[in-house]
This record gives structure tokens, sequence and C-alpha cells, in this order.
């Protein structure tokens, strides 16, 4: 059996871990060893199979507020930008995205090295392993001096009444007066999010966006934050590991893939 590393213990790290426990494997996971804190509300859009239930766990439904080019405005400070706004009218199916990560942590908390990746170590780890999964901000192992167009944003959670707990809703907001553009409640967490004028309380970060990074092509990239691209899901890690070992030779070095 091959041996298969996953960098980012992360939702999108363990995800990936997951797939390489379905496969057979057992995935070495090198990271700091510290639980994320999911910013904001989010969802998988589909059943993770042994951690997830098979139907979903609740229905989202999503409205939309104002007009495309506003949101898109909003959003990324360009009116005519393609955004998801035509599929932001209807419902969803829901899993929890929050209980699957708690039982994904219990699951793998003892194969996690309390690890620091950088560049100057990534050759070693390359070279250790037949596949390398990587989950981590792109940015943070490119040694280059590539380009990563992102914009900013601000999120901020918000408490949930009660009589909302069960309830999964996205509101997307292309009005031009309001500083927000989403507001949503799922898995039982509200929180609002916009580009400017953050308020009292909101975290401030970037959303990614492309990249021109080429840095490391021995290593596969899951997830938004490594890919360092828009439109990437949370599950799109597991489904991505689980090609990446498909079609991987394991036990050819990561030099001859």
């Amino acid at each position: 059996m091959g041996e298969i590393a996953i960098l980012g213990c992360g939702p999108a790290g363990l995800l990936a871990a997951w797939a390489a426990h379905e496969q057979g494997f057992i995935p070495d996971i090198i990271s700091q060893k510290v639980k994320s804190e999911i910013p904001g509300s989010q969802r998988l859009h589909q059943k993770i199979p042994g951690v997830t239930p098979d139907y979903p766990d609740s229905v989202a439904q999503v409205i939309r507020l104002g007009t495309a080019e506003g949101y898109a405005e909003k959003v990324y400070g360009d009116p005519a930008r393609y955004t998801g706004w035509p599929h932001y009218d209807t419902i969803y199916n829901s899993w929890n995205v929050y209980t699957a990560y708690d039982k994904l942590w219990a699951f793998f908390e003892n194969r996690i090295s309390d690890h620091t990746v950088m560049p100057n170590n990534l050759t070693e780890i390359l070279n250790g392993y037949d596949l390398v999964l990587s989950t981590l901000p792109m940015p943070t192992l490119c040694h280059r001096g590539h380009n990563f167009e992102a914009v900013p944003f601000w999120i901020k959670t918000l408490p949930t009444p009660q009589i909302d707990m069960g309830r999964e809703i996205y509101v997307y907001n292309g009005l031009p007066l309001d500083s927000w553009y989403r507001w949503s409640i799922l898995g039982g967490k509200t929180s609002i999010e916009g580009a400017w004028a953050p308020p009292v309380g909101a975290e401030v970060g970037q959303k990614a966006i492309d990249n021109d990074c080429d840095c490391w092509p021995g290593m596969v990239r899951l997830g938004r934050w490594a890919q360092w691209k828009h439109g990437i899901l949370m599950h799109d890690a597991y489904l991505g590991a689980i090609e990446a070992i498909t079609h991987t030779k394991i036990g050819v070095s990561v030099a001859d893939i």
C-alpha cells in the first residue's frame, strides 16, 4: 500500500483524508494541529458517504434581492463579472458541515502531526510520499512571487433566534445601498457578509479569485484556498481526492507523475 500525505486539517483536509481512508489508505495528515473555526454559515452541498446521512439534513432556500449587476459590483467591484446569481433563486439540499467536521476531527485527530508546512520543508514531504494532497492556502507555499487575485470581504456571526434554529436560508443582496451582500442561516449558525464598511466585530479577509502559481507541480491542490480559485465548493476536496488517488500510480515517485 502506498503512502499518502494530506496537508491541512481543516474541513477540506479531513474530507480529503476521508476519501483516502475510503480507498483503503491510512493517510498522514501534516498540519498545525488546530481545529478550524468555520467562518460564517456554511453547508455541504452533497452527502459524504460514511460521514453524513444519505438524505439531506435540511433544505436550504435561496432568495435574491436587487440585480445580478448590483451583486457583482458589491462582491467584486465589477458589475459585468459572472457570479452564481442565476442559481440564487431556488432551494437546495443541505448537509450540516459542522457536525460532519466534528465527526471527521474525532476520527482523524490522532493522525494529525503538529507540523508547520513551509516551502523550505515541502520538498522533503513530496519525496517522502507517493501522493501529496494539499488543502493549505496556496500563497503560503508559493516560493517564486506569483500573483494571487483576491477581493476583500468581511463576515460577522450573528445570534440565531431559537425559532430559526431549524431554518436554512440564504439571502443574496444586489441592492446598492446596503453594505452586505449575503445573509444566511445554515446549521443553526447565522452570518452576514460584505466587501466594504465592515461592522464592529466582523472578521476581515480575502476572497480567493484566481492565480498564476505553478510551484510544486508534483502536489495535488484541493479546496478553494489551495487552488485559489472562485467557485470551488467544500465537497470538491473529497471528490478531488478520490480522483487523484484513482489516477495516481501509487508506488511511483511523485517526481515521475
